[in-house]
C-alpha cells in the first residue's frame, strides 16, 4: 500500500445491523443512489453527500470479539484496516472501550472513532481509561453523514502518511547505520591521533608548570627587595592599603611600626658599604623571624623598615615592637659575617588607626613621628603615639602624645 494504492479499508463494529447499512450508504455510495439521497435530504434535512473519489472497502462486525477476529485476519493477510468505527454499547459482549483496548493490543496502528451518545460514557472517563491518543476521536450520535465521510477520509490518509513516515524513518535508520560504520572507522583513526595529542598535552602541561614557576619567581622578584627579601615599597603599600580598608570596614584596629637602624651612616663610613648591606640584611632577618604569620614587613627606605600589624591594638603592637627591638640588639651583630660582634640597634616608632588615619601614608607619618621621638630620646628604644584628651571632659578633642615603651636606662644621650 503506497501513495498510488492507498489503504481505504474501514471496519464498523456495531450490534445494530441497520447502522451497518447506514455506513455502507455513506462510505460506498453509488450513482444510482442519488435519488435516495435527495429523498433523504427532503425528509430529514440531511445534505446530500458530495461525490467522493475514494471507494472505501468496508467490513462490518456486530460484536467486539468478531471485530477483533477480523482485525487479526486482515493483519495476517497483510491487508490491515486503516480505521474502525466502534459503538460504545454492544451487549451482551465487550463494550466499546474494552473492544478498543483489545484491537490496539493486536494492531497499534489502527485508528478508531467511538460512536456514542454523551450519556453513554463521558469523555473524561474515556480518556481516564485508555488515555489521550491522536488515533482516537469521538463521533456523537446521531451522527452526520458528512462527518462520517470526512473522518474516514482523514483517518485513512493519516494512516498512509504514518506508514510513509515510518518508511522514511527506516531509510534514515539504514543510512545512520551506514554512517555509523564509517564514523567508527574514522573514530579508530582519531583514537590513534588522540593518543599522540594526549602525550603532547602532557608535555605542554609540564612546560606550563615550568612557566608558572618562572612567573611566580618573576612575581616574587618584582615584589621583593633584592637585598633583604622583604616586600619592596610598591608591594608593601598595596597590601597595606588592602589591610587598612578591611580595618576601616570592620572597625578593627590596625597598627604600624617604623624601624630605623641607629647610626647607620657611621657603620657605612667606618666599615664600608658591604658591611652596611650586611647590617641591613641581619636586621631584616631578625625582624622577619620575629613576626607573626599575619604581620607584613617591607623595606621602606635605605635603612628603614615598615611593619604592619593587622587586627592588632596599639598596646599589643607596642609589646611586639619591644620584642623586635630586643631581638635586633642581641642577634643582629652575631649574624654579621664581616665586622663580627658589631653593636647594631634600631629605633622604633609605632602608631595605630585609633588616631583616625584612613590611608597608609597618614598612618606611616604618625609612626614616623614616634620614630623621630625615639631618635631624640636616645635611640635603641620604642616610642608609641598615644592619644590624650585636651580638656576636662572625655568628649573634648583628642590629641596625640608620644609615650616611651622601652624602659628608661642610664646611657649617654645621642642626637639624631
Amino acid at each position: 500500500m503506497d501513495a498510488n494504492n492507498p489503504n481505504l479499508r474501514v471496519l464498523v463494529i456495531d450490534d445494530n445491523l441497520s447502522i451497518h447499512e447506514d455506513f455502507r450508504k455513506i462510505l460506498q455510495a453509488k450513482a444510482g443512489e442519488e435519488s435516495f439521497d435527495e429523498a433523504r435530504t427532503a425528509l430529514f434535512g440531511d445534505p446530500s453527500l458530495p461525490k467522493e473519489s475514494e471507494q472505501f472497502e468496508l467490513d462490518c462486525a456486530d460484536q467486539g470479539q468478531a471485530g477483533l477476529t477480523m482485525v487479526q485476519l486482515a493483519r495476517s493477510e497483510g491487508r490491515p484496516y486503516a480505521m474502525a468505527f466502534v459503538d460504545m454499547r454492544m451487549p451482551p459482549g465487550w463494550d466499546g472501550l474494552e473492544t478498543i483496548e483489545r484491537l490496539w493490543e493486536e494492531d497499534a496502528e489502527l485508528q478508531v472513532v467511538i460512536c456514542t451518545a454523551y450519556s453513554d460514557q463521558p469523555w473524561d472517563e474515556v480518556t481516564k481509561r485508555i488515555g489521550r491518543n491522536d488515533k482516537l476521536l469521538i463521533l456523537q450520535k446521531p451522527f452526520n453523514s458528512i462527518e462520517v465521510s470526512q473522518l474516514a477520509t482523514a483517518f485513512c490518509r493519516k494512516w498512509g502518511l504514518a506508514r510513509e513516515v515510518a518508511g522514511q524513518l527506516d531509510k534514515l535508520n539504514r543510512k545512520v547505520d551506514e554512517r555509523t560504520a564509517e564514523l567508527r572507522g574514522a573514530n579508530e583513526q582519531l583514537t590513534q591521533s588522540n593518543a599522540v595529542l594526549v602525550q603532547t598535552v602532557a608535555d605542554l602541561e609540564i612546560a606550563q608548570s615550568e612557566i608558572l614557576l618562572k612567573n611566580d619567581e618573576l612575581e616574587r622578584l618584582a615584589s621583593r627587595d633584592p637585598l633583604t627579601g622583604c616586600l619592596n615599597r610598591r608591594a608593601f603599600f598595596s597590601q597595606f592599603e588592602t589591610a587598612l580598608n578591611e580595618s576601616r570596614e570592620h572597625g578593627i584596629e590596625l597598627s604600624c611600626l617604623m624601624v630605623d637602624i641607629d647610626n647607620f651612616k657611621r657603620i657605612n663610613d667606618q666599615f664600608g658599604h658591604a658591611v652596611g648591606d650586611q647590617a641591613i640584611q641581619a636586621i631584616a632577618n631578625c625582624l622577619s623571624t620575629g613576626l607573626r604569620l599575619m604581620d607584613i614587613i617591607g623595606r621602606y627606605g635605605g635603612e628603614e623598615f615598615c611593619v604592619m600589624f593587622p587586627r592588632t591594638k596599639l598596646a599589643e603592637a607596642a609589646v611586639l615592637a619591644e620584642r623586635l627591638r630586643i631581638r635586633v640588639a642581641t642577634e643582629a651583630g652575631v649574624r654579621m659575617r664581616m665586622a663580627s660582634r658589631l653593636a647594631i640597634t634600631v629605633s622604633c616608632g609605632i602608631s595605630s588607626t585609633m588616631h583616625g588615619a584612613r590611608v597608609p601614608l597618614a598612618l606611616i607619618d604618625q609612626a614616623d613621628k614616634a620614630l623621630y621621638a625615639a631618635k631624640e630620646g636616645g635611640r635603641n628604644c620604642v616610642m608609641a603615639l598615644d592619644p590624650i584628651i585636651d580638656g576636662a571632659n572625655a568628649s573634648d578633642q583628642a590629641k596625640p602624645q608620644v609615650r616611651r615603651i622601652t624602659p628608661q636606662v642610664l646611657s649617654p644621650q645621642a642626637s639624631r
